[in-house]
């Protein structure tokens, strides 16, 4: 038989007992019940805890977001802004362009050697022939500032970042499969990958702008170079005549003094007393300090880019070869030596190897 439970209420100050039967298994199904219903009761005091704490952190994350779309557009600003003093630089950095001449700039070719056997008459003409000169045209790259950004969403670059940040934010949620869908669940959702399109956006705009820096750093550089290319060409430009003194021939066709016939006179004669200084008009190499027949004390000088100057008669030469010379230094002394009638200084420059007049280069 079933057992059965007693209850029995036991009044305090009242007579008379009341007693309650209960059968086991109703007995035995209630205690069940209450454990199911406490445990029951536990597992949504849990659940709610952890919402509570969800929410606070929605709250937290919502802030946070907040905060990030504001980080964003600051940075988008300040990429306006940088782009703004990208189009200013670009602007001047044409204007150096224009100023200098580099977009149609010619480079000379290598210095050509002179030919170190050319015979030296005794008039200072040359039966050499003119060389071939060649040029190599180079023109600056014409960097095109392009930071309109209109375009932008419709870009494969900017579709393809767009893309891969979508993936990125999926795979962080935990929707890495199937994002496509559960991007639209929730406005949290919505919100979380809408930033794909702000950091889309960003990384676009950085990548074109430091793209473009680049171009802009790599032509600048050129830049420099170029102007450093015109110093070194100013410097070995021979500008000054290279002894104080009267010019007592020209370049041109005259009669020799020893040969008594028209002939060609490649250089300047520059009359001046014994010991005048003759100095350097350029930077350069001294390529023959010595003495020459028909030439006397002889000196010899590159100045680079296919230039070279010749310095006949001196006294006395005070250059050593292979010494580096800059303009006005001393590299010898007015004479007479050589087939010479008087104390003067036979001056030549040549450009890849012809004469040339000298008093095209002199500016004072």
């Amino acid at each position: 038989m079933d057992k059965h439970y007693t209850l029995m209420i036991i009044p305090e100050k009242e007579k008379g007992v009341k007693s309650f039967k209960i059968p086991g298994l109703l007995f035995r199904s209630f205690s069940v019940v209450l454990v199911l219903v406490s445990i029951l009761v536990g597992i949504l005091l849990y659940d709610y805890w952890k919402v509570i704490g969800q929410i606070h952190e929605n709250k937290h994350l919502t802030l946070e977001n907040r905060q990030l779309r504001e980080q964003i557009q600051l940075f988008q600003m300040k990429i306006n802004s940088l782009s703004e003093d990208l189009e200013r630089v670009h602007t001047f950095e044409k204007k150096l362009r224009i100023i200098t001449g580099l977009e149609d700039a010619e480079k000379a070719a290598p210095i050509m050697q002179g030919n170190e056997n050319m015979e030296m008459m005794d008039d200072h003409s040359s039966s050499s022939s003119g060389r071939e000169v060649n040029n190599e045209q180079t023109s600056a790259p014409n960097l095109e500032l392009n930071l309109n950004f209109s375009q932008m969403f419709s870009d494969s670059q900017y579709l393809e970042l767009k893309s891969l940040y979508d993936k990125k934010i999926a795979a962080n949620l935990g929707f890495s499969k199937q994002y496509e869908i559960t991007r639209q669940w929730s406005d949290l959702i919505k919100k979380s990958f809408s930033l794909s399109n702000e950091y889309a956006k960003f990384d676009y705009k950085f990548g074109k702008i430091k793209n473009v820096v680049s171009k802009l750093e790599n032509n600048i550089h050129e830049l420099d170079q170029y102007l450093l290319d015109k110093n070194s060409i100013l410097r070995s430009t021979p500008t000054i005549l290279p002894s104080v003194g009267w010019i007592t021939s020209y370049f041109g066709h005259r009669v020799s003094p020893y040969a008594g016939k028209v002939k060609m006179h490649e250089g300047l004669d520059v009359g001046a007393p014994f010991g005048t200084p003759i100095v350097a008009p350029a930077d350069g190499v001294i390529t023959f300090a010595g003495h020459k027949p028909g030439f006397g004390n002889f000196v010899q000088i590159d100045h680079g880019y296919g230039i070279e100057t010749i310095y006949a008669h001196a006294q006395k030469v005070i250059a050593k070869n292979g010494q580096r010379i800059k303009r006005g230094n001393l590299i010898a002394k007015v004479g007479s030596t050589g087939y010479s009638t008087g104390p003067h200084l036979h001056y030549e420059v040549r450009v890849n190897g012809i004469a040339v007049d000298p008093l095209y280069f002199v500016l004072e």
